[in-house]
Formats: structure tokens, sequence, C-alpha cells
């Protein structure tokens, strides 16, 4: 019985790091379809989930990002202030894992809105560019705020896991600062490609 506990802990972090994952994508999917909706009625609902693709695979190129940033790190910035490191990390890995989840989800999205917009690859550039800030000013602040929550958990003697959670999980932070970022961007040239309708 002892043997389930850690595989049921286990398991409902990383139901809690792909909710907050999964929900700003389709949030994000809901508003511009709804937005889509009212002047192209025949716009598919597919665009809702056109999002969460491009999250998944853009999370993972992060990770990797991020690694082979901390290993330029360890062989060449050894002696550069924490912050600086963390800095750093966040914003080459966000930067690197946004681009790749802006291309995945301009690459989808434009396909479903090709035959109302001539855009040509408009959307797909905007996409990538929003993503790849979004998701570096994202990560930035989740690395180096992560190390003042785990400062001020300790000064009150929490450990700095314990002081993650209760300061508030990095992912969910993550998402409300990509989730904003990006809407503001690609908003503005959807708001301009509906003006073709009025």
């Amino acid at each position: 019985m002892d043997k389930i506990k850690p595989d049921l802990d286990y398991w409902l972090k990383n139901t809690i790091y792909l909710i907050s994952f999964f929900s700003p994508g389709v949030v994000i999917g809901l508003s511009q379809w709804l937005l889509l909706l009212k002047k192209i009625p025949t716009i598919s609902w597919l665009w809702i989930l056109s999002n969460v693709p491009g999250l998944y695979l853009g999370l993972i190129s992060t990770f990797v990002a991020c690694g082979y940033t901390i290993l330029f790190i360890i062989n060449f910035l050894q002696g550069t202030h924490e912050l600086t490191q963390r800095f750093l990390v966040g914003s080459i890995g966000g930067a690197i894992g946004g681009a790749v989840g802006g291309i995945i989800t301009g690459i989808i999205q434009h396909l479903l809105i090709r035959k109302n917009f001539s855009v040509n690859y408009l959307w797909i550039i905007t996409s990538t560019v929003s993503w790849s800030l979004s998701w570096s000013l994202g990560w930035t602040v989740v690395f180096i705020g992560s190390r003042i929550f785990n400062a001020i958990g300790s000064f009150f003697g929490i450990t700095s896991s314990q002081a993650s959670f209760m300061f508030g999980l990095p992912l969910p932070v993550f998402g409300i600062i990509f989730g904003f970022v990006n809407a503001i961007i690609t908003g503005k040239l959807l708001v301009r490609l509906l003006r073709q309708y009025d």
C-alpha cells in the first residue's frame, strides 16, 4: 500500500502541470475562436485546441534548451551571479521553446484560416515572435521568482519545495504571463485581419 502513495503523488503533480499548460492553450484558443466566429461563421472549432500541441512541444524544447544553456553556463560562465545565470537560462530556454511552440501553433492556425484571410505567412511569423517573447519573459520570471520564493521560505524555516508550493506553482505563473503577452500580440493581428470583413 505504501508503494501506491508515491505513484499517486507523482501522477497528481504531473496532472497539475499538464492542466496548467492545457488550460491557457484552450482559453487563448477559445477567446480567439469566439472573436473569429463573429465574422467567420465557418471557422473550425479545432481552433480552440490549436494552441495545445505547440504548448507541449514548446515545453519539451524549452527543457532541452535550458539544459544546454545550463551546460554552457557551467563550462563558460561559472563566476557569474546566480540571478544572472537564472536570467540566461529562462530567457534563452524560453525564447527557443517559445519559437518552436509558436511555429507549430502558427502553422496549425494558418491552415485553419488560410481560406478566409490573405495572410500568407504573416500569422506564422507573428505567432513565432509572440510565443518566443512571451515564453522568454515567462520562464525568466519563473526562474528568478522561484529563487526569491525559496529565499523567503528559508528565512521562515520552510524548505524550498514547500516554499514553491506555498507561494504558488511556477508553471501557472508562467501560464498567466505567457497567455497575457501572447494574447496581446496575436490579438492585435487578429483584429487587423478581421477588419477585412467590416
